[in-house]
């Protein structure tokens, strides 16, 4: 009776073997064609050593895939220096494992550097890929001569995107993946190279800040100093996050570290898209009576009634689902907190806000209005749905005000302004408008009722305050 596994045959002489072509995807790493071994005289000696010589082939071929899908990463320009490395010393010292002494590695090397030109008087390889030649650099020296390039801008780009990676959703992390490119891009551009970090100097940093000061926009104006500083703190975040996590120096310190921007006079560093003012009472009554009268879209007028009384985040509000609005509760709130439809700007975000007066009564309607739907907004509780309802309610708000420094975010600023007018505490506003608390017993101390109920209190006076100066209807 014959026997039957995978790659097995009888050879002439009656013993059995293994014999696996080599898949042609990884063949230059491991360096044969063909894995073949003897297991066993009988049938029994057979079926007893197969199992632990096919796993073996098995995590051959998987860490060769690894070296390979590194390599032909690198080739089509992927990887960085620093990156190629591991993959190149892996590709090493397998393939100085298989040689047969000094005479054996140089054939491995020769056989690498034959697919290039060699350069006459070194006869080092021309173009070689930094696999390749960081390969025959490893296996000619020794990995001690052969030290890891030290890690560059880009890898700590990349190091910076893949610790955020799977923390948001995919939306919000392509958006916060282009603004990091576009900062990156720009240093790249003003210092003319990929730059090793601990090359990097203080003239460098100047050189990329007024190079990003010099930056025109579409629309023909200049970039403002607020966004600028706004790069550069991206900037900052991205290199002393490598200069923790990656092999430098204990020396190294961020050239941008303290590095000021210069501020316009007139706007003190402020431009149009940075600056934003609360909005008068004639402009808040005519918006209101305007999204009331689109039946149309009730939810928007809904959305703008909630902002306005509960000084949220357009997202937070957008982003809500109906099991976060509790309208029954002794204390009306709704939960704002992360979820798979909507993350949150900070730690700081995540929250109960009282719901009262105008704004608990638009909960109730929205609600309603949400029939069976998981969300409470089902038309923007998606991914950038917060950016949808956005353009649509700063178009109404462009037709009641041409203040470009009215937008829907300056309700944030009418709240705040409320709250300071009660005299609420600056604790008790952070709460509700979801900033960051200062001491540590403010952030763990006090249990979420305890806080719903001072918040409200403090809400309610600040509505009060709003009413009594005739700003809301």
């Amino acid at each position: 009776m014959g026997l039957i596994l995978k790659h097995v045959t009888q050879t002439k002489s009656g013993r059995w073997q293994y014999r696996r072509r080599v898949p042609k995807e990884v063949a230059q790493v491991i360096g044969k064609g063909e894995f073949k071994g003897i297991l066993g005289d009988s049938r029994n000696e057979a079926l007893a050593a197969y199992p632990k010589f096919h796993a073996v082939v098995e995590r051959e071929i998987a860490k060769a895939n690894e070296q390979a899908g590194g390599a032909v990463a690198a080739d089509r320009g992927e990887l960085t220096e620093h990156e190629a490395y591991p993959v190149a010393r892996a590709r090493a010292e397998y393939l100085a494992s298989r040689a047969s002494g000094r005479m054996g590695r140089e054939a491995i090397i020769e056989a690498i550097a034959s697919q290039y030109e060699m350069e006459p008087d070194t006869l080092d390889p021309i173009g070689a890929t930094d696999v390749d030649r960081l390969t025959i650099n490893i296996l000619r020296n020794g990995v001690e001569a052969t030290k890891r390039p030290v890690p560059t801008l880009q890898d700590a780009k990349k190091l910076y995107l893949a610790e955020r990676r799977g923390k948001e959703t995919p939306e919000a992390f392509k958006r916060f993946e282009g603004q990091v490119n576009q900062f990156v891009n720009l240093t790249q551009k003003a210092l003319g190279r990929d730059a090793a970090l601990t090359e990097l100097t203080r003239e460098d940093a100047r050189t990329v800040r007024d190079h990003m000061l010099d930056q025109v926009k579409a629309d023909g104006k200049r970039i403002s100093p607020a966004s600028v500083s706004r790069y550069l703190n991206g900037l900052k975040a991205i290199i002393n996050f490598a200069a923790t996590e990656m092999d430098l120096p204990d020396t190294f310190r961020s050239p941008f570290n303290n590095l000021s921007v210069p501020q316009d006079k007139a706007r003190s560093g402020a431009g149009d898209g940075d600056k934003r003012d609360p909005l008068p009472p004639e402009v808040l009554k005519a918006m209101r009576a305007r999204l009331m009268a689109h039946t149309s879209k009730p939810d928007l007028a809904l959305i703008w009634r909630m902002l306005a009384g509960t000084g949220c985040r357009l997202g937070e509000v957008t982003g809500l689902r109906v099991r976060d609005v509790d309208t029954a509760a002794e204390y009306p709130h709704i939960k704002v907190e992360w979820h798979e439809n909507r993350r949150l700007k900070t730690q700081a975000s995540i929250r109960h806000v009282p719901l009262t007066g105008d704004a608990l009564e638009a909960a109730k309607e929205a609600i309603k209005l949400a029939g069976d739907s998981d969300m409470l907004f089902a038309s923007y509780g998606r991914g950038r749905g917060s950016d949808a309802a956005s353009a649509i309610l700063n178009k109404h708000l462009r037709a009641v005000t041409a203040d470009k420094l009215h937008v829907v975010h300056s309700l944030r600023h009418n709240m705040k302004d409320w709250l300071m007018l009660a005299e609420v505490s600056s604790l008790d506003q952070n709460l509700i408008l979801g900033h960051a608390l200062g001491a540590v017993g403010d952030r763990v101390y006090g249990g979420g009722p305890a806080r719903l109920k001072i918040t409200t209190r403090a809400l309610t006076k600040a509505l009060e305050v709003a009413a009594g100066a005739q700003t809301i209807p």
